[in-house]
């Protein structure tokens, strides 16, 4: 089966085709600042998203399947029996209740066990990490920041006030454009430290809401053996893994796919 993915988030359009679910993706420059696409050697960049479905267009011919990740506005462009939805996050979360509807008829997963209840029909996939890049090499961390996080500027002041309140010594990292750290890198900085704070947030407003799943650094940094931290306190079940193993999550996704 032949498939190719439109857009990705956090890698995991490319992790999957890493691991035999697709063998090309088509993504928006302005998604990809980590360089997934030259980690992994499958995304062709574009820098305007309706180049991304012309492109995606001529190409369908040649595919069995196309994964739309959570920009499900484009599934008119494509032949209804070959469009499977992958939702993230925050585009699902914000869809109003028609859009919801449409997108149901369609084979759908989701990513955060926050979404299950948004789109009831869809398959919960999660989080994935890939366990041949991220791995524990049980290097005795060198900085002196024990305490880390990595979460965005935006709402930043509430977020940051949260963490440091539940946990005091957290170096707060602000995730822009100035200061990123690139994928193919990401093993080498976070073994620099014990503990990784994960608390993850919406982008409800005024206040954004806590979520309950970890990100996609957290497992990074619990795969290369930093202590990983919640709101809830220290993630002590490492069988979290095996569940959000790249190769364990595609083959879970093929095998849906095959079964419909």
């Amino acid at each position: 089966m032949r498939i190719m993915h439109l857009f990705s988030m956090a890698g995991v359009a490319e992790m999957m085709c890493k691991h035999g679910a697709g063998d090309k993706v088509l993504q928006l420059k302005q998604f990809d600042p980590f360089g997934f696409h030259e980690f992994y050697g499958v995304t062709e960049l574009f820098d305007d998203v309706n180049k991304i479905v012309t492109r995606a267009m001529q190409l369908q011919e040649d595919y069995d399947k196309i994964v739309i990740h959570d920009f499900s506005e484009f599934r008119e462009h494509f032949p209804k029996d070959k469009v499977i939805f992958i939702f993230h996050g925050t585009k699902l979360r914000q869809m109003d209740e028609v859009e919801k509807s449409a997108v149901s008829t369609y084979p759908c997963f989701v990513t955060t066990t926050d979404l299950i209840p948004l789109l009831p029909n869809a398959i919960y996939l999660p989080n994935m990490v890939d366990l041949e890049h991220f791995k524990n090499n049980d290097i005795t961390p060198g900085s002196t920041e024990s305490w880390v996080c990595i979460n965005r500027s935006y709402q930043g002041d509430i977020i940051k006030k949260n963490i440091k309140e539940k946990y005091p010594e957290t170096v707060y990292y602000e995730r822009t454009s100035d200061n990123l750290i690139n994928y193919a890198d990401m093993p080498d900085w976070l073994e620099q430290f014990d503990n990784y704070v994960d608390m993850k947030y919406t982008y409800d407003k005024p206040e954004p809401k806590i979520l309950p799943d970890l990100s996609c650094t957290g497992l990074q940094a619990l795969a290369v053996g930093c202590k990983v931290w919640n709101a809830n306190g220290k993630i002590t079940d490492y069988k979290t893994l095996a569940l959000h193993d790249a190769r364990n999550v595609t083959l879970r996704f093929l095998k849906e796919i095959d079964s419909n």
